[in-house]
């Protein structure tokens, strides 16, 4: 047998056999356990690589195929689990330093062609050997082969970044740096790492963190947590190899200019200039290509800067690290490009340079490298001057587009104002004034720089310095024209910020600097040039900001700055705003030039500005006195003119209204805020008004309103940011819309009525714009018409505004009616002229007839009723496009924001006939679908009046049998015309909607007493009329459905029967009730009956019964059987209810079908309260079989299915809890011995192993469903004698639900209400405390980790809701449990910490249900305190445990403060030696929390504690 296997050895190596033969030989020998050859595995892994060696030396041929199989072979072998056994049981294999080599230069030969050759059999083995302890030997011994292995692969990946084996590829990239990184914390020569790293790994790793950072391999399939892992790798790598501790004598003795002593030399004597070696090796160009370099040299800076500090930075080498970073931004191109070279970049280049800058910036201010005092006291400024010529640099070369260039400016004016100082005035004109910025976070980015500025020249208290230099630049020779508003939003909300924290002192100093610069330089030069004209405008919005936006003189405001005030007050009004408008006493042409625009729009605005301010002064600081009031005393006697304005001439005031009346810009609105300002002064002094007064104030108003007809009436999509200085042409209409709604309740009295409708109409218009463009909103927060109209509308306020809220009214109606009328060519209009008139002729007529009828109203009503019905029965329709509907739904929805509870009769009534007669006469051409929506939105508006206070009024006009036919009739035609299915949820929705209208009707026929016998016997014959009607077209539907109309019958007999039937069974006397309404009722019962027969007999095919004949079967048994009780005890002939075979029948047919109807939330709960009436009378019940057991059954049939939403199976807990409450009342202790059993059953453990999962949660529903029925006597004591098994049963279930993967919170929910509810009602019943304790099992059991917000939040109000139970009610089991307790609250408030923490990145979406766990905890706590003796002894246990894990998180503060509450209440358990054991004890990071903890708890618990005694009696 030996020379068989040796003859095996023999044929591997014999080159007569063919390497076919070889290769099946050779997998033979491995495999088979039947051959036995000397050290086999050595042998067969050396033949394989020296086969390999051989070809790759050029001294074998082979095909391709058998070098592909050799490599295989080798990988197989690698990979094997023999191999592995083989190893384990310390079996030595020796790898060849040939095979490693080989393997290197096969990735290398990729990495330099990306020849795939064999690629993945390659990568392969050198996975197996790199994860495969016993081999990697080879690797670690041999550092070097490994450093080539990594540089090969990482070049590999950068090389060829789109291939087959990039996924295999970075897994072993993954385990090469691992094993690298184990070598390099290992490695006492930091030399040859730094060696080894600069001269192999550094640019190819470099590189492939830059493309992984750049997201190359996004659409790959290499997981993102590989990428990130490969990333941190890289880190570790470079940070371990450049800049270990070792190495700190060298980087100081290069940065520095240090000499180092011998002695301190060592190995590093022969390493100079670590930094320059590096940046040499970053900076060459021929290890990438060109276009790559940049952006790998860029994206490396940072990161090899932050690695610098994070491996150097302590106290004292603060200017080594600055040392670092002039050398390492000299990489970058923006440093190293020549300046013509350095203007040709593109946009998308200086982001990626600035990033950069900033990064590195970042990293200066966060670690405190730059401390001004030691900069200019040990260094020479040095670090000064490099940031000066970095600011330089920046602000020669504005980049306004690219947010990161104003973030550079922001730190290096937060490092130290005098950076950019010396260039202050190009600042503010490249980033604010000159600046262009229309992107989004750009904006947001030049605002935070603003705020710094403002900020820090605050806290200098140097602000009108900063201000002289803003003026300066204003004031440049410039294209002013080019330039953009001085204050937009932005940079007008951080001025805005800083000027209210200013002292008054320096705001008057800036605001007599805006004066003297305003006088002395622009406004000697206005006259016809246009460019100081424009700088007066940008000059008037900066003066108007900073009088708008200081804080308010009141009287203990000191003297001097009072009269400081006046004296700038002064000077402004005579010395600017007179001399300006004086400017605008040129005659124009028959157009304005420019410049007088612009200066009338600056006079203006100053002149609005100036009354504004001194208005304000005056009411706030009695020391003031007013330059006006003299003129202001006369005011009243003059009419049309503005206050401030009375002492120039008459003709000069006509010139400048005329120059402004000529354009819609921002001198028109400040002349309408002048007026308005006039209004409020005239109404302060004016009481009681005059006639001459009064007019005064209508021709303000009207004035004030007067352009908005030119204006508003062109449709505009511009948007306002609120600020005054940016109203031009085109945002004119929204600053005039905006003055004119904020301003309606001043207003709105001295409008005329032709006004008022004006501004309705102006109001609807810009609502219908809303409607149809909603969605299309701007990034920004600007205002635009639709906003303001929106926010009328919505106003609490607009109500209360009669005469506006009346013309929006009216409206509303005439674009209706306009619409309809359109449809119908104007016969609606005809026929019912009293609705579609004009709006005075239509009011009027509905007020006329008001006031004859009186306060009860006894006016004839068969007029409104005979045209409206005789419009139904003719057939009459207006037929609509489909975007007219969609217009009139639109209006329905504005209409239903209005509160159409509080209208007034006349508008009430009208509305309802206008609804009344939309809903009976419109129709669309096609589309069905919007016709149902039409009608339910018109029927659901009709209920909406009906519930308000003047729903009466409606009833003097129409009877309550005339509506009741005229919708009824309609509806049938509607019924008979729509192409829809039965089982149309639109169709569904409008039967529930028109249902509830004719309730309203009917309860108030009631409530009201309006004519009961009348109205009802209409009713009731006009139902009979359509049974007719229902029984023809019935014929004409399918025969398996329902017809439409016979459902809308039912849904009205069924309405009738439930109003009409309690009122007639409540009336005890009979001469409160005559004796007609009960026969009217058995008349209904008997036509519905009779309906139900028809529906039954017609849908006997169908699979489920329809939710309306399911309500009017469950109202007919619950009225017939209020009837059959009445005649019972009234002791009178009739013994059984009618229509028993129907019910029968029916409670056969649900018991069937009653899963099937969960799905219908309204069919399901009728049935439900059918089957409980149904049960409720003994002799309505078969002869045959149990009622009980076949309900039961069918009840747990619904249990068990699994489609039931959370939701649905929530909101029928109560119905289902009504019916096997009624259950188990009539039924015997048989009946709940069978539910017992069945709960058992369902809670047997060996449901869930055999993944029965729908009979555990039937039965805890089950379960739950028995506890919350009343139990008396013998059945409550059944129940509780079962209730140890029950515990049991749930603590096994709630195990097994807990072990799944994921967790089955659908069983584990239910199964903690259920065990709660248990243990709740169980206070007195459970004896042993062992069951109780079983609880705690369970909650240890739930986990609390890597759940959504959501099911987190469910699943911890449930575990607190049950551990409460047990604290609350088995205060016995407590006095032994407390440990058990104390462990399972500390749960939910570690879980409650760990949910609530600050994280990195992560939004606070879940932040809200983090709070509520955090109240139950609190809440937790009190009720622990509140049982002070039995918790007295563990509260600094608990104190411990709190601290110990609050020191290993930051919390949201919300979410502390809660927690925080909560354990001061145990604090307040301990004693001081408890305080004290706690000090102790504790570990250090805890003390020091535990230390915070109770000097918070002194402060601020304990000394409220104590004030509050003070005041306890």
């Amino acid at each position: 047998m030996a020379a068989v296997y040796s003859g095996i050895s023999l044929k591997l190596k014999s080159k007569t056999t063919s390497w076919e033969d070889k290769l099946k030989l050779a997998h033979f020998a491995w495999i088979s356990h039947q051959c036995f050859l000397p050290n086999k595995e050595q042998v067969l892994l050396d033949w394989a690589r020296q086969s390999l060696v051989t070809f790759y030396k050029k001294k074998l041929e082979l095909k391709e195929d058998v070098v592909e199989r050799l490599w295989i072979y080798v990988d197989n072998i690698l990979h094997s689990r023999k191999l592995q056994n083989l190893l384990k049981n310390g079996k030595t294999i020796n790898l060849q330093i040939s095979l490693v080599k080989m393997i290197n230069e096969r990735i290398s030969e990729f990495s330099l062609s990306g020849c795939q050759k064999n690629m993945c059999a390659v990568l392969n083995c050198c996975q197996g050997i790199l994860s495969t302890p016993a081999l990697v030997v080879i690797y670690l011994a041999k550092q070097e082969l490994l450093v080539a292995l990594l540089s090969h692969l990482c070049w590999s990946a950068c090389r060829q970044p789109e291939n087959a084996v990039t996924a295999q590829l970075f897994e072993v990239i993954h385990l090469a740096l691992s094993h690298y990184l184990s070598i390099q914390q290992q490695q006492g020569n930091p030399r040859r790492v730094f060696v080894d790293v600069t001269g192999h790994l550094l640019q190819p790793c470099l590189v492939l963190r830059h493309l992984l950072s750049g997201g190359t391999w996004i659409q790959a399939r290499m997981r993102q947590v590989l990428s990130r892992d490969v990333r941190s790798q890289i880190e570790a790598m470079l940070q371990g190899g450049l800049f270990r501790p070792d190495l700190l004598s060298s980087y100081e003795e290069e940065l520095l200019d240090q000499q180092q002593s011998d002695s301190k030399m060592g190995a590093m004597k022969n390493l100079l200039a670590p930094l320059d070696t590096v940046i040499t090796r970053l900076m060459g160009a021929d290890f990438c290509e060109p276009h790559l370099h940049a952006s790998v040299v860029t994206s490396s800076v940072a990161l090899l800067y932050k690695l610098f500090l994070d491996s150097y930075l302590k106290e004292g080498n603060q200017f080594l690290c600055f040392q670092a970073l002039p050398r390492l931004f000299g990489c970058l191109r923006i440093l190293r490009l020549p300046e013509e070279q350095l203007r040709d970049l593109s946009t998308s280049e200086w982001t990626t340079e600035l990033l950069v800058v900033e990064q590195l910036l970042n990293l200066v201010a966060s670690n405190n490298i730059y401390n001004v005092a030691a900069d200019r006291i040990r260094h020479e400024e040095a670090q000064f001057r490099f940031y000066r010529r970095l600011a330089e640099l920046l602000i020669n070369h504005s980049q306004a587009p690219v947010p990161a260039w104003f973030r550079c400016l922001k730190i290096l004016i937060s490092l130290n104002h005098l950076i950019l100082e010396p260039d202050l005035d190009d600042l503010l004109s490249s980033a604010w004034i000159d600046a262009e910025v229309t992107e989004f976070r750009a904006k947001k980015a030049q605002e935070v720089l603003i705020d710094t500025l403002f900020q820090t020249y605050a806290k200098l208290r140097q602000v009108p310095q900063l201000f002289e230099e803003v003026l300066g630049v204003i004031c440049r020779p410039a294209a002013e024209t080019l330039r953009q508003p001085v204050l937009t939003s932005g940079p007008s909300t951080v001025l805005c910020a800083c000027l209210l924290e200013l002292p008054p002192n320096q705001i008057l100093d800036t605001w007599a600097l805006v004066l003297e610069k305003f006088q002395s330089v622009v406004l000697p030069y206005l006259e016809s040039d246009v460019d100081m004209a424009l700088k007066s405008c940008s000059l008037s919005s900066l003066l108007h900001c900073i009088m708008f936006n200081m804080r308010s003189l009141d009287s203990n405001t000191p003297l001097p700055i009072v009269r400081r005030m006046q004296c700038v007050m002064e000077r402004m009004l005579g010395k600017l705003v007179k001399p300006l408008l004086a400017l605008l006493c040129g005659s124009p042409g028959p157009e304005p030039e420019l410049w007088m625009q612009k200066v009338s729009d600056s006079a203006l605005l100053l002149s609005y500005t100036w009354v504004e301010v001194d208005a304000m002064l005056s009411l706030n600081c009695g020391q003031y006195h007013s330059v006006a009031e003299d003129l202001i005393k006369g005011a009243l006697k003059v009419s049309n003119l503005p206050s401030l304005l009375l002492g120039l001439e008459a003709q000069h005031w006509k010139k400048v209204e005329k120059i402004i009346a000529q354009s819609n810009s921002l001198s028109q609105y400040c002349l309408k805020q002048l007026y308005l300002q006039k209004m409020k002064r005239t109404l302060l002094q004016a009481s009681p008004l005059s006639e001459e007064v009064l007019c005064t104030l209508q021709y303000d108003a009207a004035y004030i309103l007067g352009s908005a007809r030119d204006s508003l009436s062109q449709k505009t999509m511009a948007s306002w940011d609120g600020q005054v200085g940016t109203v031009c042409a085109s945002t004119y209409p929204i600053a005039h819309w905006h003055l004119i709604v904020s301003n309606l309740p001043i207003l709105i009295p001295y409008l005329c009525l032709e006004d008022v409708r004006y501004m309705a109409s102006i109001l609807l218009r810009t609502l219908s714009t809303s409607q149809a463009q909603e969605g299309s909103a701007d990034e920004e927060a600007c205002i635009t018409l639709e906003k303001i109209s929106t926010a009328l509308l919505h106003s609490p306020l607009f109500p209360e505004m009669q005469s506006l809220h009346s013309a929006f009214l009216m409206c509303l109606v005439a674009r209706c009616s306009s619409i309809l009328c359109s449809g119908d060519q104007g016969l609606l209009s005809q026929q019912l002229p009293w609705l579609f008139g004009k709006d005075d002729t239509v009011m009027a007529h509905w007020e006329t007839r008001f006031a004859k009828a009186g306060p009860e109203g006894v006016e004839p009503r068969g007029e409104i009723a005979q045209s409206l019905l005789s419009l139904v029965k003719s057939d009459f329709l207006i037929h609509l496009e489909e975007e007219q509907l969609e217009s009139l739904l639109r209006l329905l929805q504005i209409i239903s924001t209005l509160h159409l509870d509080s209208l007034l009769a006349p508008y009430h009534v009208h509305y309802f006939l206008l609804l009344l007669s939309m809903a009976v006469t419109t129709v669309g051409y096609s589309c069905s679908s919007l016709d149902l929506q039409f009608l339910v939105t018109c029927y659901r508006l009709l209920g909406c009046l009906q519930r308000g206070r003047s729903a009466r009024s409606v009833f003097r006009v129409l009877y309550v049998s005339d509506v009741f036919e005229i919708v009824l009739t309609s509806l049938l035609q509607v019924s008979s015309r729509l192409p829809i299915e039965v089982d149309d949820p639109m169709w569904l929705h409008l039967l529930q909607v028109v249902g509830t209208f004719l309730e309203q009707l009917m309860q108030m026929l009631i409530q009201l007493k309006l004519s009961l016998v009348l109205n009802f016997g209409k009713i009731t014959a006009f139902l009979s009329r359509c049974k007719l009607y229902t029984k023809a077209a019935s014929t004409k539907q399918l025969e398996n459905q329902i017809p439409l109309g016979s459902q809308l019958v039912l849904v009205s007999l069924t309405k009738l029967c439930q109003v009409l039937g309690p009122f007639v069974g409540e009336r005890r006397q009979p001469q409160e009730a005559p004796a007609v309404l009960p026969e009217l009722l058995q008349q209904a019962l008997l036509q519905m009956g009779a309906a139900l027969r028809l529906c039954f007999m017609s849908g006997a095919g169908g699979c489920c019964l329809p939710s309306a004949a399911l309500l009017a079967i469950t109202a007919l048994l619950e009225v017939d059987l209020s009837q059959h009780y009445k005649d019972r005890v009234a002791e009178t002939d009739r013994t059984l209810p009618s229509h028993v075979a129907l019910y029968q029948d029916v409670h056969a047919q649900l018991l069937s079908e009653l899963p099937a109807l969960v799905g219908d939330a309204q069919s399901f709960q009728a049935a439900l309260r059918f089957l409980t009436l149904f049960f409720s009378a003994p002799e309505l019940h078969p002869k045959k079989g149990s009622v009980f057991t076949s309900v039961f059954h069918s009840v747990r049939r619904v249990l068990a299915v699994p489609e039931v939403p959370a939701q649905i199976a929530q909101d029928l807990e109560l119905d289902l809890g009504a019916l096997f409450a009624q259950m188990l009342e009539a039924g015997t202790t048989e009946d709940l011995a069978l539910v017992i059993r069945s709960v058992l059953q369902g809670l047997d453990v060996g449901c869930a192993w055999r993944a029965d999962l729908q009979a555990v949660l039937s039965a805890v529903r089950l379960l739950k469903l028995l506890l919350s029925c009343p139990l008396r006597g013998e059945k409550a004591s059944l129940l509780w004698r079962a209730c140890p098994q029950i515990v049991t049963a749930l603590t096994l279930q709630n195990r097994e639900a807990c072990e799944e993967q994921p967790v089955a919170l659908a069983r584990v929910i239910p199964i903690l209400d259920v065990l709660a509810a248990l243990l709740r009602q169980g206070e007195d019943a459970i004896s042993n405390p062992h069951h109780v304790s079983l609880a705690f099992s369970i909650l240890l059991t739930v986990p609390l980790d890597h759940l959504k917000p959501l099911e987190y939040g469910s699943v911890f109000s449930r575990m607190h809701n049950l551990l409460f139970s047990v604290l609350q009610c088995h205060p016995k089991v407590m006095l032994k449990a407390i440990p058990s307790f104390v462990n399972c609250f500390n749960r939910l408030v570690f879980s409650v910490m760990h949910e609530g923490r600050q994280k990195d990145k992560g939004s606070t979406d879940d932040l809200p249900v983090v709070l509520e766990c955090a109240r139950l905890v609190e809440r937790m706590y009190s009720h622990i305190t509140a049982r002070a003796e039995e918790f007295a002894v563990f509260s600094p246990f608990m104190v411990a445990q709190y601290v110990t894990e609050a020191q290993k998180v930051t919390l949201y503060p919300a979410v502390r403060d809660l927690l925080q509450e909560g354990i001061y209440l145990i604090l307040d358990l301990c004693t001081e030696s408890d305080i004290q054991f706690l000090r102790a004890s504790l570990q250090p990071g805890a003390r020091d929390v535990f230390k915070e903890l109770h000097s918070d708890y002194l402060k601020y618990h304990k000394a409220k504690q104590e004030g509050e005694k003070r005041y306890t009696a």
